[in-house]
């Protein structure tokens, strides 16, 4: 059963990036999306699994791959379905452009601010993950505003060429760019490269060539472990001569394919430890998540942040087993999916599609400036929600819908746009 729900998954992601190449438009879209990251992420990873299972046995093969099987299918059928005519209605709202790009140096301001405080803040880490803590991560929370600004000034740039409007995009890129080039961040690279595509293509319905898309799931396969892999040197690797690059890659790279940490495995690992407690979160994990990223403890008390999590799910499983997640490694989201509600967690990506379906609609047929920043704003969180946890959408795809939509209210006119009850336009479904 191993390898035939292991090829079912292959077939399914061969179907979605199929899918997306029948019509290029459809390469922006969320089946297309999903699908190469699946391909250039999962892929690899579950032969190297498949190769090297370790703590694995053979039933918790069969499990994860069904599980990733599950997630692909779900993601196509949730597209599938038909825009909501209601969801439509709400997104639709005429907006004054000179209004949203004040609301953008808003944002900007904010993001700036807090991006160029960082520097001055003593970094604290926690002991588990050594991930940050403290006053820190409060300015990294709002200085990922810099990324809407981006958008809205990008957006107005392409559509009105300006100097002003050039010296605003220009201003708003500069931390992403710096993330990018100092840092090797993985996040903020894709960021940056969708915000420019999506911007191109919503504005003038631009959009690079089918081999184009292709060519960057291979060069993700690699960049995902290499950036990965390397981040602490990635200042020192971009000045090494072409040999030792091609070596970094090479060794990035074997590190995955020859399973010494793989976050499929943690996935594998958890949903054995889930399904043999049954210890599920039934979407509790999602609240307490929200809480972690949104409720400061630094300002209203750790002990009330904690006791506002549920904690119902099995959390760190090294507890039942021998087995300790690599910090810096991930549960993935097959697995954080399948620790909430079993294999109905795929149903999770069903739903994610079924949003973008109703926003790609409204963005594209119906030119909501609201579901153009949302689309663009959610993109990365949809597939960061397949390397990292599904739980890492809900909190971003929070964070866009309450900035995004703090700017549009601010640029709200008094009439709205209305959908048509029944669908009048083509699309590629």
């Amino acid at each position: 059963m191993v390898e035939l729900y292991f090829g079912l998954f292959i077939i399914a992601c061969a179907f979605l990036i199929l899918w997306g190449l029948v019509y290029l438009e459809r390469a922006y879209q969320y089946p297309f999306l999903t699908g190469s990251i699946f391909i250039s992420f999962l892929i690899p990873q579950g032969f190297a699994l498949y190769n090297n299972p370790e703590a694995v046995d053979t039933n918790g093969l069969a499990r994860v791959f069904l599980m990733c099987f599950l997630c692909a299918l779900m993601c196509l059928i949730g597209y599938q379905l038909s825009p909501n005519n209601n969801v439509i209605n709400y997104l639709n709202v005429k907006v004054n452009e000179q209004k949203l790009f004040k609301a953008g140096i808003g944002l900007l301001v904010i993001g700036t601010i807090c991006n160029a405080a960082i520097r001055f803040v003593a970094i604290e880490t926690d002991g588990h993950s050594n991930g940050w803590t403290g006053k820190a991560t409060i300015l990294v929370f709002f200085g990922r505003l810099t990324y809407i600004a981006l958008a809205i000034f990008l957006m107005e740039l392409l559509k009105r060429p300006s100097m002003q409007n050039f010296v605003f995009t220009a201003i708003a890129a500069y931390y992403p760019i710096r993330s990018i080039v100092i840092g090797g961040r993985r996040q903020p690279t894709m960021v940056f490269l969708i915000i420019i595509g999506l911007s191109f293509w919503f504005v003038r319905r631009s959009i690079p060539p089918r081999w184009f898309f292709l060519l960057a799931i291979v060069a993700i396969t690699f960049l995902i472990p290499f950036l990965g892999y390397n981040r602490d040197a990635f200042q020192d690797i971009t000045v090494q001569d072409w040999e030792q690059l091609q070596t970094s890659s090479q060794d990035s790279l074997e590190f995955i394919t020859q399973g010494k940490v793989l976050e499929l495995r943690n996935a594998a690992v958890l949903m054995k430890a889930t399904s043999q407690t049954g210890r599920y979160g039934y979407g509790t994990g999602y609240w307490d998540a929200i809480i972690f990223q949104f409720f400061p403890g630094q300002i209203f008390g750790h002990e009330l942040k904690d006791a506002l999590q549920l904690r119902w799910g099995l959390g760190h499983f090294k507890r039942f087993y021998d087995y300790y997640v690599t910090p810096g490694s991930t549960n993935t989201g097959i697995g954080d999916a399948f620790a909430e509600f079993d294999y109905f967690g795929s149903l999770i990506f069903a739903g994610i599609g079924y949003l973008f379906k109703n926003l790609w609609i409204s963005a594209n047929y119906y030119q909501s400036v609201f579901s153009k920043l949302l689309y663009i704003g959610l993109v990365t969180p949809a597939m960061v929600c397949i390397t990292h946890g599904t739980q890492r959408f809900f909190q971003e795809a929070l964070f866009q819908f309450i900035f995004i939509g703090l700017a549009v209210h601010f640029s709200q006119e008094k009439t709205f746009y209305r959908a048509i009850p029944k669908k009048s336009v083509a699309y590629h479904e």
